[in-house]
């Protein structure tokens, strides 16, 4: 099956099997542009992912599905954190400001990144002279357009779904979630497709300097005019890139790993050591997570930003034109 389908790449106009290794090659051999512009946007992304993880447990845990709380997760949380910056009244400014500049980087930091990435790969697959440190200009130039961008497709993201899916669960109970689920799929499905036209979105705003709405069309002509190309190089990339895999692994890992520690060696009348080594483990766990999810983000990048050159490259032939 696999032999048939490498064999049907080669007819395609583009060889996406020798656009894939050069990635691979161009991956490896840039491993600073990893961790410079693709480590710290895939660690807030996993502690995102594992925080998002234990919200929608305690959640539905605390809602009338399960344990039906008297009050709901979200405020026994609110509570409990008030109360402890009450108690702690000297440390309440410090974690306020901790808080706001994680926040910061959580929202800002992914877009900014994401431009220094693209034009990176692009100039350094054009043979241009750039530094890695060179990605700092580039990403502040495109940052605007990719943060306005990133907040339109946030709206119909699997994220997205899922957290109006649990959202009617939890309060609205299962009845409703039965008759909101046909129109959970059909987002969904919407959601799925918008995200293939919307493919070559970021490489119009980044590498062609395009507002966002231009280059949303433009992907959108993109894609339906290289419509087999990039649902084949979609398929190829889902089967090769295992970065959501990793994360979700992760994501259930670290917690559950560091929780396994701290009630070991807690039962073993040791607490503060247990605090210690689940910590030291949990942050290795979360570095290898980060390394792993930004080294599959630059891999995919550079399939994608090579592909893009590749069919910008190309003039549609027009009806007019005889051979």
């Amino acid at each position: 099956m696999w032999s048939s389908f490498f064999s049907f790449l080669k007819l395609m106009r583009i060889s996406y099997r020798q656009i894939i290794k050069e990635a691979w090659d161009f991956t490896q051999d840039n491993k600073k542009l990893i961790m410079v512009y693709a480590f710290l946007p895939a660690l807030f992304g996993t502690l995102a992912g594992i925080l998002y993880l234990i919200y929608q447990y305690y959640a539905v845990v605390s809602s009338p599905l399960m344990e039906n709380w008297q009050n709901s997760f979200t405020i026994v949380f609110v509570t409990n954190v008030l109360q402890v910056l009450q108690d702690n009244l000297s440390w309440t400014g410090p974690i306020i400001i901790g808080v706001i500049v994680v926040m910061i980087f959580y929202f800002l930091v992914p877009s900014f990144c994401e431009g220094s990435i693209i034009q990176l790969i692009a100039r350094k697959r054009n043979d241009q002279d750039v530094r890695t440190r060179d990605g700092l200009r580039f990403g502040m130039l495109s940052f605007l357009p990719l943060f306005e961008y990133s907040w339109i497709i946030r709206t119909f993201s699997l994220i997205s779904m899922i957290s109006w899916t649990s959202f009617v669960a939890r309060n609205l109970g299962w009845g409703a979630l039965e008759a909101f689920l046909p129109l959970a799929i059909f987002f969904a499905i919407v959601g799925i497709i918008l995200t293939l036209l919307f493919t070559y979105t970021e490489f119009f705003i980044v590498i062609d300097n395009k507002r966002v709405i231009e280059s949303i069309t433009k992907s959108c002509v993109l894609v339906v005019t290289h419509l087999e190309e990039t649902l084949l190089l979609s398929v190829l990339m889902l089967i090769i890139s295992v970065r959501i895999l990793v994360q979700i692994v992760f994501v259930l890992l670290i917690p559950a790993v560091v929780a396994t520690i701290i009630y070991f060696v807690t039962s073993t009348a040791a607490p503060v050591l247990a605090f210690g080594v689940g910590g030291v483990i949990g942050a290795g766990l979360l570095y290898l997570a980060a390394y792993l999810n930004g080294t599959i983000h630059v891999f995919a990048a550079s399939v994608w930003t090579f592909t893009f050159l590749e069919l910008t490259k190309e003039d549609e032939v027009s009806a007019r034109e005889s051979f």
